[in-house]
C-alpha cells in the first residue's frame, strides 16, 4: 500500500513553501523601487501589452479580476498607468503605461531577467529545463481543471 506523505512532503505544500520564499526574495530586490510584486507584474503586463483590459490582464496574471482592478488603480493614482474607456466599446477599461510606468517597468524586466538567470543557476540546466516543462505542464492540467468547474 502506498504511503501519503506527511504535509511537508506534499507536493502542494511543496510547491506553495517554495513561492512564498520566491516571492519574499523577488519583493527584496525590487524593494527600492516602492512596487510590490503584484503591482510590478501588473506594471509590466500593461507596457509589454498596452491597451490591455482588466479582464484580458486578470486571465493573462491569472489573477482575481477586482483584486488586478485595485492594483491597477493604485498604479493610476501613482502615476504610472492611466487608463480610459475603449473607443469601440465604453464598457470595457483600457490601460496604457505612462512615460514613468514605461521606465519602472523596463527596470522590472531588467531585475527579472537576473533572477532568472539566478534561479537557473542553482539548478543544473538539464534540471531548471526539466523543470520548467514540468511546471508547463501542472499548469495546464490546472487550468483544464479550472475550465470544467466554471
Amino acid at each position: 500500500m502506498r504511503r501519503t506523505p506527511g504535509l511537508e512532503g506534499s507536493l502542494g505544500f511543496r510547491l506553495g513553501r517554495a513561492h512564498r520564499h520566491l516571492r519574499s526574495a523577488w519583493e527584496c530586490r525590487i524593494s527600492d523601487l516602492n512596487l510590490t510584486g503584484v503591482q510590478a507584474a501588473v506594471l509590466r503586463s500593461v507596457a509589454d501589452g498596452p491597451g490591455t483590459g482588466l479582464r484580458e490582464l486578470a486571465r493573462r496574471l491569472r489573477a482575481d479580476p477586482m483584486n488586478v482592478k485595485r492594483t491597477a488603480d493604485d498604479l493610476e493614482r501613482a502615476g504610472l498607468l492611466r487608463s480610459s474607456s475603449d473607443p469601440a466599446d465604453r464598457r470595457r477599461r483600457i490601460l496604457l503605461a505612462t512615460a514613468r510606468g514605461r521606465e519602472l517597468a523596463e527596470a522590472v524586466a531588467e531585475r527579472s531577467a537576473a533572477w532568472n538567470i539566478h534561479l537557473s543557476e542553482l539548478l543544473e540546466p538539464a534540471d531548471a529545463a526539466t523543470l520548467l516543462e514540468l511546471l508547463e505542464r501542472l499548469e495546464a492540467g490546472l487550468s483544464r481543471e479550472d475550465e470544467q468547474h466554471v
